[in-house]
């Protein structure tokens, strides 16, 4: 099977407008986490908080990943600028995070290549800030009457909330409109549609890009994830499934952590068959060898993971890409800084890994930015691609009691807790990335350099 070569990348990240602004960051162990705001959340959070978890209609955690003070020209796309300044970030986030991508993959402009280029992306299926702009009046109207009634109050009306724009009918599309506003503005292929694969949307989606290209039905393809939804709605949903650490920590991959941190951000990359690649001249920033899924169901429960669907995803990467375990340099782990979670998956790397005797570098950049949700795995690819270019492997911040496998395959040693060379196993780099979702949805990545 072709592998697939990867020649252009972009990222929304918190506190990174770009790639590079993101490494950066990574580099010197910066924590771009931090306390959510009235900006951020639309209204004064002190009026839901309460910090004993448990509470209905109350949010008991506070911290979150956030993309601020983000610049966007309606003029740079092919589209009517009032349409564009009505929609939500969602999309002002994609077309600015497809440019971007476009850009750095040496084709903008090239309207003969562009033409062949088709669009996935990972979307939650949640509503965004503008949506609910757009439905706030029917949801009034349906319920100050009943509560008139209630209070028996006849003259009763709930307050309008405050708008600053507009918001056009098109915000009432919240999964699928983003690629095919992609398309339009950049005069792509007709190829454009969203998925919802949970936190492992990112390399589903990949993974559907790359058979349109195995396929031909495309030449290029734009694939990534985002996390772009109403912030008070996402803070109500993980305080209700109790998704956030009740102790205040969240530390992917330490044994004190007990909960993820909610972030927000978009990430895409640029791919074209390798051979394509290479015959164009094209500057491939990593190649994708295999990429492995798997599907599941639930494990104990919804939001439990299943070691054994974790395990099958592995298995079908590896054999995909034809090499064994032990070749793996680097895995950025999926670690979400829940004790289930992270504990589940090292069992699986124990499981997998340890019979064939592997024992890999790990680390996870969500210690830096939070769990961007479907685009966590845009984080860890856009980290492990300018790792293998630096040749160097940032460290996973905030560890101060290293998480481990029974048997060792995952341990102190093995953590990445400073700045580290890439090891110099073979002429050829080569890490792994691991993405696993809410139901079962499981994902492995591998990369080569």
């Amino acid at each position: 099977m072709e592998k697939i070569a990867i020649i252009g990348l972009s990222c929304l990240f918190p506190d990174a407008n770009n790639p590079e602004q993101f490494w950066n960051n990574l580099t010197e162990e910066k924590d771009r986490t931090s306390t959510i705001t009235v900006e951020d959340l639309g209204v004064d959070p002190t009026i839901f908080y309460d910090p004993i978890k448990g509470k209905p209609e109350k949010i008991y955690f506070l911290q979150g990943g956030f993309v601020r003070n983000f610049q966007f020209n309606p003029s740079e796309y092919n589209l009517p600028g009032e349409l564009v300044e009505s929609l939500d970030d969602a999309f002002k986030w994609s077309l600015y995070a497809a440019k971007q991508a476009i850009q750095n993959s040496g084709y903008w402009g090239n309207q003969q290549v562009l033409s062949k280029c088709g669009v996935i992306l990972g979307t939650l299926s949640l509503p965004t800030k503008m949506s609910n702009q757009l439905f706030a009046p029917i949801y009034q109207q349906t319920i100050s009457p009943a509560i008139a009634e209630l209070l028996q109050d006849k003259n009763f009306r709930l307050a309008a909330l405050p708008t600053t724009a507009k918001p056009s009918p098109y915000n009432a599309m919240i999964t699928g409109f983003q690629a095919a506003l992609v398309s339009q503005a950049f005069s792509l292929s007709g190829n454009h549609f969203c998925i919802d694969a949970a936190c492992s949307s990112a390399f589903y989606a990949i993974k559907l890009a790359s058979y349109y290209l195995r396929s031909r039905k495309a030449d290029v393809m734009l694939a990534g994830a985002i996390s772009c939804v109403d912030p008070l709605f996402l803070r109500m949903l993980f305080s209700g499934i109790q998704g956030y650490p009740e102790n205040g920590i969240s530390r992917p991959l330490d044994k004190a952590s007990r909960g993820l941190i909610t972030s927000d951000g978009i990430g895409m990359v640029m791919l074209k068959r390798y051979s394509d690649a290479v015959r164009d001249g094209d500057k491939i920033l990593a190649t994708i060898a295999g990429n492995g899924l798997s599907n599941d169901g639930k494990g104990k429960h919804l939001l439990s993971p299943n070691s054994k669907g974790q395990t099958l995803a592995f298995e079908r990467a590896y054999k995909e890409a034809q090499i064994s375990p032990k070749d793996i340099d680097y895995m950025e782990c999926h670690a979400t800084g829940t004790l289930l979670g992270d504990t589940t998956e090292l069992n699986s790397i124990e499981t997998f890994f340890g019979t064939h005797q592997a024992s890999p570098l790990v680390g996870s950049a969500k210690a830096n930015v939070g769990h961007l949700l479907v685009a966590a795995g845009m984080v860890g690819l856009a980290k492990t691609i300018y790792s293998m270019n630096a040749g160097v492997i940032p460290p996973t911040i905030n560890i101060s009691e290293p998480i481990g496998s029974e048997n060792s395959v995952i341990s102190d040693q093995n953590i990445v807790r400073k700045l580290t060379a890439w090891p110099n196993n073979s002429p050829v780099k080569r890490a792994a990335l691991s993405a696993f979702g809410f139901g079962g949805t499981n994902s492995h990545l591998i990369l080569e350099k």
